[in-house]
């Protein structure tokens, strides 16, 4: 049996029960610039298996991980998504990203603007992509801290006019998916909800959500880490997904 603690592991939509139910908001069926960065993929909107970045033969697959072949290198995770509504009814889709490098010590330094590509986001239902974006740019915490008391951050840079940031050891930022990358007929709380699985009363994840999500991001840093632990570069890819295993009788 597989018990995930939806708050620990960031199931829970960010939209607070106090906050007014937004009004249906979404782009239209083409690729269109985004507010804040990043081009849509609204062109693809229905698309089944569609991804920015060409993704590797099972990195949208989900298994326990095997004490026997645990994670080593470079790994992306995702520490929260869901949906934030401000006071007028709107709102966006939030994503954590949890950066690790299990199995070593040495620093993974990533670019602030991802390799200049940003990261790119893919929601698909059964009926193919209901919402997408690439180029998105990622909020980095660290940097606002340093930006804010004029300190250097972690990768020695000086607020977020550092050209890298370091990732090492949990660190990571935000993505935010504007209404304007969801698809005609879809809107941002439906679609956050629809990333949560479904559990029992203990906690206990009973089948996949009705929404995949994958974030995709490549960085030249994550090849090269890669490569100096003896593992294939893979373009410097990372993926994350919310899918989880599911518990076995």
């Amino acid at each position: 049996m597989v018990v995930f603690g939806a708050f620990q592991t960031g199931l829970i939509p960010r939209s607070s029960p106090s906050s007014p139910a937004p009004a249906p908001a979404s782009g239209p069926a083409e690729a269109v610039s985004l507010p804040g960065g990043g081009t849509s993929d609204g062109d693809q909107c229905g698309t089944k298996g569609y991804h920015h970045f060409p993704l590797p033969a099972g990195a949208t697959a989900v298994e326990p991980q095997s004490a026997a072949s645990p994670a080593f290198g470079p790994q992306l995770s995702l520490s929260h998504y869901g949906y934030a509504a401000d006071p007028e009814g709107e709102g966006d889709i939030v994503i954590g990203l949890r950066f690790t490098t299990p199995g070593t010590k040495k620093p993974l330094q990533v670019s602030r603007t991802l390799g200049g590509e940003g990261a790119a986001v893919e929601i698909e239902g059964p009926d193919g992509l209901v919402a997408g974006a690439h180029g998105l740019p990622v909020i980095w915490p660290s940097a606002a801290r340093a930006s804010a008391s004029g300190a250097s951050d972690a990768s020695g840079a000086s607020g977020a006019s550092g050209a890298s940031v370091d990732v090492s050891d949990g660190g990571g930022g935000e993505i935010v998916v504007p209404a304007e990358a969801l698809c005609p007929g879809h809107d941002g709380d439906s679609v956050a909800k629809s990333l949560v699985p479904p559990a029992d009363s203990t906690g206990t994840v009973t089948g996949p959500p009705p929404y995949r999500l994958v974030v995709s991001l490549r960085d030249p840093a994550v090849g090269t880490l890669r490569t100096t632990l003896g593992l294939p570069a893979g373009g410097g890819l990372l993926s994350a997904v919310n899918l989880v295993p599911v518990a076995r009788s």
